[in-house]
This record gives C-alpha cells, sequence and structure tokens, in this order.
C-alpha cells in the first residue's frame, strides 16, 4: 500500500503536470500551431489569442468611407493566359478584398467569419507603417536616414548595426546575416519566436544579437530585423511605446475609425517587424494616406518628399524588376515591374495594400496563403486590371 507521503507527492506530482500541461497548451501550443491548414484563418483574425498585445484606441475624429459599390473585373490576363477572378480568390485562400476608388469603396467582399469590423493581423503589411512613422520623425526633426542607428540606440554599437545607418535599414540593405527563407523553418524568421517565447528573450536584445555577412548599403537583403531596428530607433527617439506613437501620429489623425493592436514580446515590446492588427478599412487609410501624398483626413501627416522619396528606388539595386526578377523596393514598400508608379506594402501568407496613384485607387487584401509567394506578383497584375476598368 502507498503511504499517504507518496500519495500526496503523487497528488502534487499529478497537479504540477496539470498546471504544466495547462501552460503549454494555453500559450505554447497556439503558436506551434499558428501556421498549421486548420487554425491558420482563425489565428490571423484573433493574433491577441496567440502573442500578447498592446492595444491602439480608435481615433476621435474617425474617417468614414462613402460606398459606391460597382462590379468589379471577372477575369484578368496572366502569364498569357485568362483566369477568374473567383479562382484567384479561392487559389491565394483569400478572407477579405477592399477596393476604394477615388475615396469611395466600390467593392467589399469577405469570408470565413471575417468582416470589416476584423482586426485582421498584417505581418509585414506593418513595415511599411513603421517606415511611415520614420518619415514623421524626420520631418519633425528628431533624425534623418543618414543617422547611424547607433546614434539613437548607443546600446547597439557593439553589435552588427555599428556601421549601419537608418537609411540602409529602411532599404534591406544592412548586410546582417538574419536569414529569412519562409520554406526552411530552422532559418531566424521562425527561430526568433522560440527565442523570445520560449526563452524568454527580449526582442531589444535579440535585435544585437545577429553577426554581419557584409558591408551595409551595398545589396539588398530582406530582413524582418531590420525594420525592427527602425522601431526601436522611433521607441528611442519618441521614449514612447510604438503603439503611442502610432496612434498619436497616425491613427487619430489619419481617422482611423476601429481600434488595433500591435503583439508584442512577452516584455511589451511591440514586434515592429510584423503583426500589427486592423480592420481592412483602415489598413486601406495608409494607403490613401500616400495616393494623397502625405494628407487624410485634413491633416498633413507624412511630408510629400517623404511619400516620393519612400516610393523611388534610389539605387541600382533597387530598380523595379531587379529583386527576384519582378520587384523593386525603397523604404520598406515594394515597386512591382512594369509600372512606374504603383507600390505595396506586402505581408507573408497574402497580406497587401496596393496603391495605383494614376487610377487613384486603393485595393487591400487578406489572405491565409500557403502559396503565397506564387501569387504575390499575380495579386498586382489582377490589382492593375481592376484598376484600369474602373470608371
Amino acid at each position: 500500500m502507498m503511504s499517504k507521503v507518496s500519495i500526496l507527492m503523487t497528488v502534487l506530482l499529478m497537479a504540477i503536470g496539470a498546471a504544466m500541461w495547462g501552460l503549454w497548451s494555453s500559450y505554447f501550443e497556439p503558436k506551434l500551431l499558428l501556421f498549421s491548414p486548420e487554425r491558420r484563418v482563425g489565428n490571423f483574425a484573433n493574433m491577441d489569442k496567440v502573442f500578447p498585445a498592446s492595444h491602439v484606441p480608435a481615433s476621435t475624429a474617425p474617417l468614414r468611407f462613402e460606398e459606391q459599390l460597382k462590379q468589379i473585373v471577372e477575369n484578368y490576363q496572366y502569364n498569357d493566359r485568362i483566369h477568374s477572378v473567383r479562382d484567384f480568390i479561392e487559389r491565394s485562400s483569400s478572407t477579405g478584398l477592399l477596393v476604394i476608388k477615388d475615396g469611395k469603396i466600390v467593392h467589399e467582399w469577405y469570408i470565413d467569419g471575417y468582416d470589416a469590423s476584423t482586426n485582421i493581423t498584417s505581418f509585414s503589411v506593418a513595415k511599411s507603417f513603421v517606415s511611415t512613422l520614420i518619415g514623421i520623425a524626420q520631418s519633425e526633426g528628431l533624425l534623418s536616414v543618414d543617422d547611424p542607428i547607433i546614434k539613437h540606440i548607443p546600446q547597439l554599437k557593439d553589435s552588427a548595426f555599428a556601421d549601419v545607418t537608418i537609411e540602409d535599414a529602411l532599404q534591406m540593405s544592412t548586410g546582417i546575416a538574419f536569414s529569412e527563407i519562409y520554406e526552411d523553418k530552422s532559418t531566424d524568421s521562425y527561430t526568433i519566436f522560440d527565442k523570445m517565447f520560449i526563452w524568454a528573450q527580449p526582442i531589444d536584445l535579440l535585435t544585437g544579437s545577429y553577426d554581419s555577412k557584409s558591408s551595409p548599403g551595398k545589396q539588398f537583403d530582406y530582413a524582418s530585423i531590420n525594420t525592427q531596428v527602425l522601431s526601436y530607433v522611433l521607441r528611442s527617439v519618441y521614449n514612447k511605446p510604438l503603439v503611442d506613437i502610432l496612434h498619436k501620429k497616425i491613427w487619430q489623425p489619419a481617422g482611423m475609425s476601429s481600434s488595433a493592436y500591435w503583439n508584442t514580446d512577452l516584455y511589451g515590446t511591440e514586434l515592429g517587424f510584423m503583426a500589427l492588427n486592423a480592420t481592412l478599412r483602415d489598413y486601406a487609410k495608409l494607403g490613401l494616406l500616400m495616393l494623397n501624398n502625405g494628407t487624410l483626413n485634413g491633416h498633413r501627416i507624412v511630408s510629400s518628399a517623404w511619400v516620393e522619396t519612400a516610393t523611388s528606388p534610389a539605387k541600382p539595386y533597387l530598380e523595379r524588376g531587379k529583386i527576384y526578377g519582378e520587384w523593386g523596393y525603397q523604404h520598406q514598400w515594394w515597386l512591382p515591374k512594369g509600372n512606374n508608379q504603383d507600390f505595396a506594402a506586402i505581408g507573408i501568407w497574402g497580406q497587401m495594400i496596393y496603391v495605383n496613384p494614376a487610377k487613384n485607387v486603393v485595393i487591400v487584401k487578406s489572405a491565409a496563403d500557403p502559396k503565397f509567394k506564387d501569387h504575390e506578383f499575380e495579386s498586382v497584375v489582377l490589382f492593375r486590371q481592376i484598376a484600369n476598368t474602373l470608371k
């Protein structure tokens, strides 16, 4: 027979085991299953249940869209073939599509429980918000894009960022050895989450932990840690959390009509390189802000010079068509080949804000697309044809 002490120890161990299992299943399991086919659609609309988050209040002077609904194209041409929009929506696992022409909503569509009030995750679309905040900070005299990163973050003076400028980070040209290959879960774009959420390392500490593999300012090499250091710079020059900066400088004056949130590490520091979560209508307002040369909702939010600079490649290796054969790049905006004006904020899994100044069109798409790389440029081709046919 078991002694009373043995019984108590057994009960205690079972209780500890149950508590540990509860912790794992409620905290670590959702992260491990973030991209699982049966959960990702739901996760992408509920990222505050996956990672910690800091909230952004809605604007007290919201910009409300007038609706003037129209039929958009049913078919489009891509790679010398005719495709149906319906087929593309299904192939790309899209969950929402919003089309704005001349400041009015002309098409809006959602599926899988998403609607106009859903806070949908952005992934790297968030990078374009960080870029815009850098532009605002520069116009306020708080920084220059020519500044070395360590001018504002001296804590990184012994890191690979020691010789990197803000401009280098904006252009994804830092030379930092941060590997980002989405097909390989051993790369830094995946393991950084283990470090933050399993090993409880602060994102600020991780930012300076990567080596250098090449000289800065010489070549394009997409690495999310570059945007994270930009958000670190913003927090330093404003001495505020990123969500507070976003609210004061963009969310409030641009008239964002819904509250939003930004996912954080375990210590409340925003993941500036991803995971801003907002409605498609509010994402569209960043596109409209850029379309309107930095003004929206009756406010000058960022300078027109910044809008021009942010969407015009400044170096030969950033020109349209020079990156992956289809893209150019500048200040955290992608510049598709075949047009000298349009540009896009792009996030993995099919998130996009597309801006077509010539046609006065902004298009926003959300998705949970496992083949997002195959569909990114096709999205632009479709969006161009939608823009070209809207009257």
